[in-house]
């Protein structure tokens, strides 16, 4: 079944496909590290998220995020994004009870350097062949991970509908990896099969 990307739907998706893949159980049985990944909001972005069901995605990720933790988005141009759309990051975010067709409208009169510096922040978490966590977060609730991987939303889209793989976007240098580069390419096969497996889930377009 397609889903909507980004949302937390997705995440739970690509976490069951990592951990049910035998495949991956066996390249990456001796991988240690998690990834932070930034995702920056661009114009491709602002434009996917005046649809309703992919701005629902969006919502979703932030609204898992438990109130007390949602204090890290607060002062970021993430937050002022929200208060845009008349969302506080301290409510209650009941997806069954926002209307998103009224909120993709007002997406639509957002314009970029109104937000600039926006960003979702996604923790994946593998170890010895097993993801253990996929879930978003907040700007500085992930201390010291072992890579960080931050772009624009069209370079993670890329990767996200197959397109492309994460290595060549890092070559082509549309996203930026902090972290033991050494380490990683002794480790391609694992990264290789995490970025099929990620290519393989279905994309709802909204």
């Amino acid at each position: 079944m397609a889903v909507v990307y980004p949302s937390k739907d997705w995440l739970d998706e690509l976490k069951k496909k990592v951990n049910s893949d035998e495949t991956y159980r066996k390249v990456a049985a001796n991988w240690e590290g998690d990834y932070l990944c930034i995702i920056e909001i661009d114009q491709e972005a602002l434009k996917d998220f005046q649809k309703p069901k992919i701005l629902a995605g969006l919502i979703s990720m932030i609204a898992v995020i438990p109130k007390e933790k949602r204090e890290g988005l607060k002062g970021t141009p993430t937050e002022k994004m929200l208060q845009k759309l008349g969302l506080s990051v301290d409510q209650d975010l009941d997806l069954s009870k926002l209307n998103f067709e009224e909120l993709a409208k007002k997406m639509a009169e957002i314009k970029l350097e109104e937000i600039k510096g926006a960003s979702t922040y996604v923790w994946f978490d593998f170890w010895h062949g097993e993801m253990r966590q996929a879930m978003p977060v907040v700007p500085g609730e992930i201390k010291n991970p072992r890579f960080i991987l931050s772009g624009p939303y069209s370079a993670f889209k890329e990767i996200v509908m197959g397109k492309v793989d994460p290595t060549t976007q890092i070559m082509r240098g549309k996203l930026k990896l902090k972290g033991d580069l050494g380490y990683m390419m002794r480790n391609t096969a694992t990264v290789n099969r995490f970025s099929q497996l990620m290519a393989s889930i279905p994309i709802d377009l909204g």
